[in-house]
């Protein structure tokens, strides 16, 4: 048999690209209906998705955009994966024969054979006509039994379809029943309308602005809700769920205040308490059918201040303007313009500030400051002359409407402006004067802002008060010493009158009142003779003398002492008094040896020296100041004489100030050393040096009451010479008076 070839090019028989034209066309109609159904179930899922979430939830508007963004774009990726990606994709005749052969093994292979061999051209291969027309003819049969419907696993696109009608219908139904929810739905989720769905239950949280509300670190913040009794549904139990900053999570109940009458009641209040708030809270509100979400409280610092005192005195003071930091109760002068300047920690909205004077309150002002201010930080609060005592209450409200835990106080203590301080001292005058005397007052006068004026006050027994000038500083001087003696002879006053003299000063105060007026002691003096005061002094220092003798006599005494103290045989008990003893030691407690009583003697009495030694010191000094005193007496009396004045000044003050100071201590130095070297070799001559001293301090003593006497007799001297003028001036004066009346009777005759 002679096989024929041909070298036309081959074609498919009908039957057989019909066959495979419809398979291609159908693949494209399951790929078509496979997409659209899952995008269509996409979406019909996510309407009831966002109709469920946004219900519960309410979402903000950004997040519906963002979420409808989501949405759109899984819309396009479903349609771009089951659609873009297979609708387009080419389909050749071999794939769609290679289908076939697999889902219809009849086939033989016959009908991928006819396929390829047709698309196969003569500058490839050779082969026989006979043949692919036979096999295309095998192929052709077998068409016959070929059910296209079985190539494709419709189960998956049937429940597509079903899904996606169960979808539509539910969708459909609920737009019908519920026009408007689904209307609510399409404004909220397609217009983004951020109007809330209307509800069973509503809850309303008052005082956050845009979900945040601003507390101070550390406080307490209480969240109310409020539930509307109007509504169906008032929850019994409203819920807060937090979340810190830290990552703390938490739930609480919030309390039920009461049970709200919805005839009376428009709402039902809940309360709950963030106690000492230190970091950012972020919670939800949940009761009923309700859901408050994305509250935000924030913590910020508490607004505080710092202040200073800016003073401008009153202009008697004569004192600049100053500033003084806030410490404490503040003391101000009586009539100072005070200036209260602030600063805080952080910008400020409004400042109130409430005045507390005697336990009062009252508003004083509201300081608002703009926000157009490029410092709202500081501000100032004037008071024009402060008069009483005043405390100051700053509440303040910053930018982050925070307003201070407590007021912040500022007590203003009102300083009066004192009298001034007059302190007054006699010298050398007691309180008996003559007529001619001087009075050396002695004192200083202090004022807080300045003296005006000093003067003398005086009256003469049960006169009028008379006043003196003593200085009017031209300077604003706060202190003043005085040093001027008032002369008592310019008065005219006579013995017998009683004279009372003070200090009295002013100063420069010059508000509403006077100034004010300060003033001494007043002294009171009785005025006599010349001779009485002399009898008076001399009655004085017949008392010193007294005195003196008896020092003398103690001083002696101290002598005595100090010779009382012997030194005898001081070796050790053990070798001079105590029998021999083979370990050479004592009992614990044995009697004390004559040696150690004898070293305790010579130091009592040495302590007894030092003691009488210090007291006499003490005493004649004292007997000094009182003489010097006298002779002071004399002079301011103009009394004295200057031979007198020597007597007193030399011949005993100055000798008793000298034992006094300088040989009183240099015996108690040779007291205590004498008292170190009682047990050495030198204490023998320690102990005379001791009474040499002594000795010294004796024979001056002696020799200033010698001068003591002397003194008393040169007064008594004087005293007779002056009885012995007196006496003359009354022989005189009477013999005047006879001759005067022989005239006058020779006169008559």
């Amino acid at each position: 048999m002679t096989m024929s070839y041909v070298t036309n090019d081959p074609k498919l028989q009908p039957a057989i690209q019909t066959l495979l034209e419809t398979l291609r066309r159908r693949i494209r109609q399951y790929v078509w209906f496979d997409g659209l159904a899952s995008a269509f179930v996409w979406l019909g899922v996510i309407f009831w998705v966002s109709v469920f979430g946004d219900w519960l939830f309410e979402p903000s508007r950004g997040i519906r955009v963002v979420l409808l963004g989501v949405v759109t774009v899984g819309f396009t990726a479903i349609l771009l994966r089951k659609i873009g990606r297979r609708a387009f994709t080419p389909l050749p005749n071999r794939s769609m024969a290679i289908l076939l052969e697999r889902r219809f093994p009849n086939f033989n292979e016959g009908l991928l054979t006819a396929v390829e061999l047709s698309e196969q051209n003569d500058s490839n291969h050779n082969f026989s006509h006979l043949l692919l027309d036979h096999t295309q003819h095998q192929a052709s049969e077998q068409i016959r039994g070929v059910r296209l419907s079985q190539v494709f696993n419709t189960k998956l696109l049937r429940q597509k379809i079903a899904t996606l009608a169960l979808l539509a219908v539910s969708i459909i139904g609920f737009t019908a029943l519920f026009p408007t929810t689904a209307s609510f739905w399409a404004k909220r989720c397609l217009g983004f309308s951020n109007e809330l769905w209307p509800r069973r239950s509503r809850l309303i949280v008052e005082g956050f602005d845009k979900g945040l509300i601003n507390v101070a670190r550390g406080s307490n913040i209480e969240v109310v809700a409020k539930a509307d009794t109007s509504m169906p549904v008032v929850p019994k139990v409203v819920e807060v769920r937090y979340q810190t900053k830290d990552g703390i999570r938490g739930r609480s109940v919030m309390s039920r205040d009461g049970i709200a009458d919805p005839t009376k009641d428009s709402y039902q209040e809940y309360s709950y308490t963030f106690n000492s708030v230190l970091t950012p809270i972020e919670f939800s509100i949940n009761g009923g059918d309700t859901t408050i979400s994305d509250l935000r409280i924030n913590v910020v610092d508490s607004p505080t201040i710092e202040m200073k005192l800016r003073c401008t005195f009153p202009s008697y003071m004569a004192r600049k303007p100053r500033q003084l930091p806030v410490t404490g109760i503040m003391q101000v002068p009586y009539g100072t313009r005070v200036a209260a300047l602030a600063e805080a920690n952080k910008d400020l909205k409004n400042v109130q500030i409430d005045s507390a004077i005697e336990e009062k309150y009252r508003s004083n002002d509201t300081i608002h400051i703009p926000a157009k201010n490029t410092n709202r930080r500081c501000f100032e609060h004037t008071i024009d002359g402060l008069t009483e005592d005043t405390t100051l209450l700053f509440t303040l409200l910053d930018t982050d409407n925070i307003r201070s835990r407590k007021p912040i106080r500022l007590a203003m203590a009102v300083q009066p402006d004192s009298p001034p301080n007059v302190s007054l001292r006699l010298q050398g005058i007691g309180s008996a004067i003559t007529p001619r005397a001087q009075l050396p007052i002695v004192g200083r006068i202090t004022d807080d802002y300045g003296i005006a004026k000093a003067w003398f006050e005086y009256s003469i027994d049960k006169e009028k008060p008379k006043s003196k000038l003593i200085t009017t500083p031209k300077t604003n001087q706060t202190e003043l010493q005085l040093e001027t003696p008032f002369d008592v002879q310019d008065l005219t006053i006579k013995p017998g009158q009683k004279l009372q003299v003070c200090v009295r000063a002013s100063d420069r105060y010059n508000l509403e009142t006077k100034p004010n007026i300060g003033s001494s002691e007043s002294k009171l003096f009785r005025v006599v003779t010349p001779e009485k005061l002399r009898t008076i002094l001399q009655s004085r220092e017949l008392v010193l003398r007294q005195r003196f003798s008896m020092v003398i006599r103690e001083v002696e005494e101290t002598a005595g002492i100090i010779t009382r103290i012997n030194f005898g045989d001081r070796r050790p008990n053990s070798e001079a008094h105590e029998p021999d003893n083979p370990t050479n030691t004592r009992p614990q407690l044995s009697e004390p040896t004559p040696a150690e009583r004898l070293l305790a003697t010579q130091k009592l009495r040495i302590h007894h020296a030092l003691q009488n030694s210090g007291k006499n010191a003490h005493e004649v000094l004292s007997i000094a100041w009182e003489f010097d005193n006298i002779r002071s007496q004399l002079i301011n009396n103009r009394i004295d004489t200057e031979e007198l004045k020597r007597r007193l000044g030399k011949g005993i003050v100055q000798p008793l100030r000298h034992i006094a100071k300088s040989m009183f201590p240099e015996l108690e130095d040779n007291l205590r050393k004498l008292e170190a070297t009682l047990t050495k070799p030198s204490g023998p001559n320690d102990r005379q040096s001791a009474i040499t001293q002594v000795d010294e301090i004796l024979t001056q003593m002696r020799q200033i009451l010698n001068r003591m006497i002397e003194l008393e007799n040169f007064n008594e001297a004087i005293e007779l010479l002056r009885s012995i003028i007196e006496s003359q001036d009354e022989l005189s004066k009477k013999t005047r008076e006879l001759r005067n009346k022989k005239l006058q009777e020779l006169l008559e005759d």
